[in-house]
């Protein structure tokens, strides 16, 4: 699993309760050496980011392992708790050593292949680096769910005052990158390894459904199920009726400005006339500008939804029927069709690409580092504090912030965590 994908998990309830939590404890500042990994030095400030890493993984596979246990209860200690068998401290000891074998078997393959950054990787990296190292984190202070802060005016200053000097958090950054560079060297168009592009577009089809739907509801205009027989065949036959308009090569616009107006109607309002806003919907909108993809994962909106959607042909429409909707649904073939800001034949094959390789080769790659440094010798510096207890939590913290400015819209082309 890659390193964004890792903390992406975090970012859950479980995660968000332990980091409001965190206290920051000093770190020694006379020590900077936290272990020696075959020979190269691995700095405090890498051993705590990692430990981040080993702690979202640990909190993770708690919940697998226990899902009925409460961990927002009043004093709940995940270090009481045993994972895999060994104590939690033990359990996230273990994985920040084998992420820093890891880090330095990134460094020793990326050398070895003669893999260089171009002018354009060196410049994202460097931009990437500095962007979150400054980025602004004062107006989050004031949120309960950014509380660890702490006061901190930027994300670097976060980073320092729990042990990860600026050096460090750049030599983490530059590895994230390497070791994407070592995946694309692997497995992207012309690479050693290289996926075929009927594999890639196999592996998008069968877990991601294009579609364009719309609701026709079912409940009253109180918000109560219609129990009306004579007015749910009403409701029945409307539907029909745009999904034999849309079989017959009917835009999807139009069908569904023609349902607008229809609510419009239904509810008395003077929009309802000819030249209204719903009149002129299908003039502002294009029918790709309705394409959604939806993920064979997703929950959106109803699983039974998503089941249906798989199991229906593509290129067809049909009207599939809830307690609460009828959903009018014109099923796309996402291989072949453009999205709504593409050029091109398969906009969403282009899009999805990186996905379907991660998905299909990231067990893969990882399996190639763990080869690397299983023979790795490991020499613990034993005058270092004990970061994974003291620090983990914290640097998972300062970890999640970036996910969740992410998730925010800022520097979202920055967050590429490689393989």
């Amino acid at each position: 699993m890659s390193f964004k994908k890792r903390i992406t998990a975090s970012v859950t309830a479980v995660a968000l309760a332990a980091v409001s939590a965190a206290t920051l404890s000093g770190c020694s500042q006379s020590v900077s050496r936290a272990m020696t990994v075959n020979g190269e030095d691995i700095p405090a400030g890498i051993y705590i980011l990692y430990s981040g890493h080993a702690y979202a993984d640990a909190t993770k596979k708690l919940s697998e392992e226990q899902p009925d246990l409460d961990t927002s209860a009043e004093g709940f200690d995940y270090y009481s708790q045993t994972v895999d068998g060994i104590p939690f401290a033990d359990y996230v000891k273990r994985e920040t050593e084998n992420y820093c074998k890891r880090h330095t078997a990134v460094n020793d393959i990326f050398d070895s292949l003669g893999i260089e950054f171009d002018e354009e990787t060196e410049d994202t990296v460097n931009d990437v680096f500095q962007a979150q190292w400054d980025f602004d984190v004062s107006s989050y202070s004031n949120s309960s769910s950014f509380s660890y802060l702490k006061g901190a005016k930027t994300l670097g200053g976060y980073f320092e005052s729990i042990g990860v000097s600026k050096s460090s958090f750049k030599d983490y950054t530059i590895n994230t990158y390497r070791g994407t560079e070592i995946f694309e060297h692997y497995y992207s168009e012309g690479g050693t390894e290289e996926v075929p592009k009927e594999d890639i577009r196999k592996w998008i089809d069968e877990n991601y459904s294009l579609a364009r739907y719309f609701s026709v509801s079912l409940k009253d205009s109180e918000g109560n199920l219609i129990e009306d027989e004579a007015e749910l065949k009403k409701l029945e036959d409307l539907a029909n009726e745009y999904k034999d308009k849309l079989s017959d090569g009917g835009s999807f616009a139009e069908v569904y400005a023609a349902h607008q107006k229809y609510l419009s109607e239904q509810s008395g309002e003077e929009n309802a006339s000819e030249g209204s806003d719903a009149d002129s919907a299908a003039d502002e909108k294009e029918d790709k500008d309705y394409n959604s993809l939806i993920a064979k994962t997703s929950t959106s909106p109803s699983e039974e939804f998503v089941e249906s959607l798989f199991e229906q042909e593509k290129n067809t429409v049909t009207v599939f029927k809830t307690d609460a909707y009828y959903y009018v649904v014109q099923k796309l073939d996402v291989l072949e069709t453009e999205g709504a800001d593409g050029e091109g034949e398969t906009d969403y094959v282009k899009n999805y690409t990186q996905t379907a390789l991660q998905e299909l080769k990231g067990d893969d790659m990882e399996n190639v580092f763990k080869d690397k440094y299983a023979s790795y010798s490991v020499e613990v510096n034993d005058s270092a504090p004990d970061y994974a207890r003291d620090q983990a939590m914290n640097a998972l913290s300062g970890l999640t912030t970036i996910t969740q400015i992410q998730y925010q819209n800022y520097y979202s082309q920055m967050f590429n965590y490689g393989g």
